[in-house]
């Protein structure tokens, strides 16, 4: 099963047998003999490699096989008293970044003998990863009644609109009096000569940036797209366009990074712009107790995180 998931992943035999430290005519014979046994073909071996109809069943198996499996030794781990392992975290990169080093050192200093696996990926990625298995639990904007999951909320991301004053001034009459207004309505209508820079679609921020501009009658002059929130923001200092960001990370960059003294400005949007972000993990009769030990040291960090956010937020 790891085999042929790493074919599958892979795309590639050469890549797949490098990652799997195994000779490639090893596994192209494991592989074949898996056909065999079946009657059917799985790939298709030519470059780039594909999978067949058979072939993408077959994936289906082996990972639930696969997350059955991890979920076995994880529960025997629990009964033995042996707390090793691998805990895979799929996260997205911006907010792994503004939680994840403290999280994971405070985690790594009470349970030092489990290691962590990093997965960062866009949101509807990572809810994917989570259903198949491939992660252990996942931080992201995830609906409470998700089939399969179950969902803890952590707190809520507030996202502003990030841009320099040279910009404004460039994109409207009345920069002041545009930005008071966009602040007192949440509507971008008064920005709408400005040129936007979004994240790529399916990720949550991204995805609430196009709700936002759309519901303010705003077709945007998207001068770029990226996966990468920290891009974006050293473009916005560069006087690129504006950019949507969670007001964390904003805020890390006009008190850290010198960004007033760029002429940068966090731009308020309204009570709607905000995420609602969760911790999640698969639902079944036995949950690993580290997962749970993680989810809770998250919940505490955050709820005081959440709390010293509002009142910065206020003042």
């Amino acid at each position: 099963m790891d085999y042929f998931i790493a074919v599958a992943e892979e795309r590639s035999f050469t890549h797949a047998a490098r990652r799997l430290s195994v000779t490639q005519q090893t596994l192209s014979a494991h592989i074949a003999g898996v056909e065999r046994e079946l009657g059917v073909r799985l790939v298709n071996r030519r470059v780039p490699l594909t999978l067949t109809y058979a072939g993408h069943e077959f994936l289906s198996y082996a990972r639930r096989f696969q997350a059955e499996h991890r979920a076995m030794r994880q529960e025997f781990r629990d009964i033995s008293g042996d707390e090793r392992g691998l805990l895979g975290v799929g996260v997205a990169s911006t907010r792994g970044r503004m939680i994840m080093p403290r999280a994971l050192s405070v985690f790594q200093e009470a349970h030092p003998g489990v290691n962590v696996l990093l997965h960062e990926e866009e949101n509807a990625v990572l809810i994917e990863l989570l259903r198949e298995g491939r992660v252990d639990v996942i931080v992201a904007s995830v609906p409470e009644d998700e089939p399969g999951f179950v969902v803890r909320e952590l707190y809520h991301e507030r996202v502003v609109l990030l841009a320099t004053d040279d910009l404004l001034r460039r994109a409207c009459d009345d920069p002041a009096a545009a930005v008071a207004e966009v602040e007192r309505t949440g509507s971008l209508a008064p920005l709408s000569a400005c040129p936007f820079m979004l994240l790529g679609q399916g990720d949550e921020p991204g995805d609430l940036s196009r709700r936002i501009l759309a519901a303010s009658g705003v077709s945007p002059w998207e001068r770029v797209r990226s996966r990468n929130s920290e891009t974006l923001v050293d473009l916005a200092a560069r006087g690129v366009g504006a950019c949507f960001v969670p007001y964390d990370l904003a805020s890390s960059v006009l008190a850290v990074g010198g960004g007033g003294a760029r002429g940068l400005r966090a731009i308020g949007l309204g009570p709607e712009a905000q995420i609602s972000i969760s911790v999640a993990w698969r639902a079944a009769p036995h949950v690993w107790s580290v997962i749970e030990s993680f989810c809770e040291l998250l919940d505490e960090q955050l709820s005081d995180d959440a709390v010293r956010l509002a009142h910065r937020g206020r003042t």
